[in-house]
């Protein structure tokens, strides 16, 4: 089986020469690599530019946590000297359940308004370079998908996904798909969602390296690991392993080429 790791946090490895062997062991033959921020994303490029196998497909972008003014100017910039060799931009969007959200305290509205902001902006180099959005939205469902669908947005992932089902049907009416991680085996909202979606609108990721959990041990995941995302949708949705991994692999080609 060919499977794509379609959101894994590379720079966050030392060893990024085993997990890549591993992954290849594993028949993971493209991960797509994100950045949260401008360090990051230029480490993102540099994995991307000396690794051949698995093919590194990557995204650069600025995460709602780590946007300021002074970054949002740098990874535009960064956006435009690199779209040539990008895929996508991400991991980028709204989180409204960060600190300075989730109390309500002074300033409160001018960090969620510098989160808008900030998101606008890629999503626009996005539609401007014809680059797939990927995009956080915890706790800010309703407004990420108006803001994709206000800035002309046809195509997206909407990574790891776990808000209202009626805001999904939004997602998946406007063209948009979703994503699978290991935590189908066990999260009750992701579950419930990924039911609720068409196979063919939702991709397999690892968000590595996020932990995994199993039993109460929490595991810290490569993309390797993604072939725990493959079990758990295909055992949810009662469809074989080797449709899933087809489907969702062929979507994420359709996707990023």
């Amino acid at each position: 089986m060919k499977l794509i790791d379609c959101h894994a946090h590379l720079d966050e490895f030392e060893d990024v020469e085993g997990v890549l062997c591993r992954a290849a062991a594993s028949g993971v033959t493209g991960i797509l690599a994100v950045g949260i921020n401008t360090a990051t994303s230029r480490r993102i490029l540099e994995i991307a530019g000396n690794c051949s196998a698995p093919e590194i497909i990557p995204a650069i972008g600025l995460y709602p946590d780590e946007v300021t003014e002074e970054e949002i100017e740098s990874i535009l910039a960064l956006i435009d000297e690199e779209y040539a060799g990008l895929r996508g931009v991400g991991e980028i969007g709204l989180d409204y359940w960060v600190r300075p959200l989730r109390k309500k305290q002074p300033g409160r509205e001018e960090v969620k308004a510098l989160q808008q902001k900030a998101f606008r902006l890629q999503l626009r180099k996005a539609r401007r370079y014809s680059l797939i959005p990927i995009i956080h939205s915890r706790g800010a469902w309703a407004d990420s998908f108006r803001l994709a669908e206000e800035e002309g947005i046809t195509r997206a992932i909407f990574h790891w996904y776990t808000g209202p089902l009626d805001v999904l049907e939004k997602i998946l009416a406007a063209g948009y798909h979703i994503s699978a991680t290991p935590a189908a085996a066990y999260s009750p909202q992701l579950r419930e969602v990924l039911l609720a979606a068409p196979l063919e609108k939702i991709v397999l990721e690892t968000d590595c390296p996020v932990p995994r959990r199993e039993g109460e041990d929490r595991i810290g995941t490569e993309p390797a690991d993604v072939i725990y995302s493959l079990r758990a949708l295909a055992e949810l949705k009662g469809i074989p392993e080797e449709e899933v991994a087809r489907v969702t692999t062929e979507t994420a080609c359709d996707l990023f080429g």
